[in-house]
């Protein structure tokens, strides 16, 4: 009898160090996998860069592992207070890092930056939900197909004609005779768009402001845009950003 109970002691022993080395491993690809997108936004010179998404991707996997081994401790409770669904952690873990994301995005005027990286780390958390589970296959495919996102594409997409959304702020005299229909015939010439515009005008200092939310069309460039004050009347300050 006491030899059967050593080698059940044994036996739960080995499953439980089977257990932990499966955890263990699971966390050590998550931050492996974290890290390798994390590298790229590094490279970039992104805040939110390696350390970030490996801790991302490792606190996802961590939260999902506890919340599994949650619903084995207490999936077959009696308890009726305890419910028992481990998919709602992952809902609770991609909410909450949507908000980290939202804090890696910067207004520039009328320009975001800092989507690319804030899909990053959205697309990180549900890597190391999936390696959390289990699933190391999609996992690692994700990674692959978020590096392949972040490295090729990023030389096409630089080559691929899009527009361009720009702010230009004119300041004039309000005896200059500038006008926003004299504004638009320029513009329009030179392949720029305009999207929404802004009049002021300071009686005190005599001057008038226009600025204009303007898109450049594809093959437009900013200079293009600069050069309309060869055809205006004389301005106090012309600013494009």
């Amino acid at each position: 009898m006491i030899g059967l109970f050593e080698t059940l002691g044994e036996f739960g022993a080995q499953v439980a160090a089977s257990y932990y080395v499966t955890i263990i491993l699971r966390l050590l690809i998550a931050a492996v996998l974290g890290a390798l997108i994390g590298m790229e936004r590094e490279y970039r010179g992104r805040d939110a860069g390696l350390r970030t998404h490996l801790l991302v991707a490792l606190g996802s996997a961590l939260v999902m592992i506890v919340s599994l081994h949650f619903a084995e401790v207490y999936g077959n409770s009696d308890n009726p207070a305890i419910r028992i669904d481990p998919a709602r952690v992952a809902y609770g873990v991609m909410t909450g890092v949507g908000f980290l994301g939202a804090g890696a995005m910067i207004r520039y005027g009328i320009n975001v930056r800092g989507m690319t990286t804030a899909a990053c780390l959205w697309c990180t958390a549900a890597v190391g939900l999936a390696v959390g589970f289990g699933m190391f296959p999609a996992a690692i495919c994700t990674t692959v197909i978020v590096l392949f996102a972040l490295f090729a594409l990023s030389s096409w997409e630089k080559n691929f004609p899009s527009r361009q959304y720009k702010s230009l702020k004119i300041v004039a005299a309000r005896d200059a005779g500038l006008t926003i229909d004299r504004l638009s015939q320029l513009l329009t010439a030179r392949r720029v768009k305009i999207i929404d515009v802004d009049y002021r005008c300071d009686f005190v200092a005599d001057r008038e402001t226009f600025t204009l939310h303007v898109a450049l069309l594809p093959r437009t460039e900013a200079d293009d845009v600069l050069a309309l004050v060869t055809d205006l009347p004389p301005l106090i300050s012309l600013a494009i950003q």
